[in-house]
């Protein structure tokens, strides 16, 4: 059984893996492009690098820019968070640079505004994908995951500053107009990235019920820990116990699911919280 788990979640993984890849690609050749617009992290500046090359007459390709940026992000990720965790990285730029090459720059949508938009909004929710199974895109995003881990600091706000090189660059080179709208496309990337990024997201969990004794053993083994309150029903007068628990966003239909079989009769109040000090880690990889 744990051997049909460990295959399934390798599965899962590579699919959001080479699902990150096509929507790259696709966000950049089908719509960044049209509009002159730059992709975040290390695409991004593939994409920057090549137009400045072009300019002097040098003619390389983004993959192969993606190839090289990628090398010391990737030995760094290696030391910082081992083996297992490049591996999907890897499959993420290797199937991006793939889709890269055979996806053509067609036309869907000549508005430059609506291309920078749609684009950027592919390219966050694949990125997001990928964090939620517990690993990155590679390139700066490994950069974003080591903040993320040691100071809780979200994805999209790392990613910000990280990219601001890109929109200098930008500006420096060709014209303000390619740096806002490279802007746009770099916000909502971020957004669509914390948005589609559940785990990194905390609520703040209270279960009412009468039967704390059985939800307490259901939750003993929890990876997040559980405070129990003591209390009484103005109402009905009755004993009515309160447990508290810290927990990340995707984790709730797991709990939901094991306080209902507790008790079916148990309240649950759902708030959005933000942990920053004490003993609570988050959990990335399941």
């Amino acid at each position: 059984m744990l051997k049909n788990k460990t295959q399934l979640k390798f599965v899962r993984k590579s699919f959001f893996a080479i699902l990150y890849g096509l929507m790259s690609a696709i966000g950049i050749n089908v719509f960044l492009s049209h509009a002159h617009s730059y992709s975040i992290g290390v695409p991004g500046i593939a994409q920057l690098l090549q137009a400045i090359f072009t300019n002097f007459g040098i003619s390389v390709s983004i993959s192969f820019l993606m190839i090289i940026m990628n090398i010391p992000l990737f030995l760094f990720a290696l030391k910082a968070f081992g083996f297992n965790y490049i591996v999907f990285s890897l499959m993420a730029v290797a199937s991006n640079i793939f889709f890269l090459k055979i996806i053509p720059q067609v036309t869907v949508v000549t508005n430059d505004l609506t291309n920078t938009l749609v684009g950027a909004a592919i390219i966050g929710a694949g990125i997001g994908f990928c964090f939620n199974n517990g690993f990155s895109t590679g390139g700066t995003d490994v950069i974003v995951t080591y903040f993320q881990n040691k100071y809780k600091m979200k994805i999209g706000f790392i990613n910000n500053l990280l990219n601001g090189v890109i929109l200098i660059l930008t500006a420096i080179f060709f014209n303000l107009g390619r740096s806002v709208y490279s802007l746009l496309g770099m916000l909502v990337t971020s957004w669509m990235m914390d948005f589609t990024f559940k785990k990194q997201k905390d609520t703040s969990i209270m279960i009412f019920t009468k039967a704390s004794d059985k939800v307490a053993d259901a939750l003993r083994y929890f990876v997040h820990g559980a405070t129990l309150l003591n209390g009484t029903g103005i109402y009905t007068g009755e004993r009515t116990d309160i447990i508290i628990i810290v927990a990340q966003q995707d984790q709730i239909p797991y709990l939901r699911q094991t306080i209902k079989k507790a008790d079916p009769n148990a309240f649950i109040s759902i708030q959005d919280a933000n942990a920053e000090l004490g003993n609570y880690t988050q959990v990335f990889d399941d």
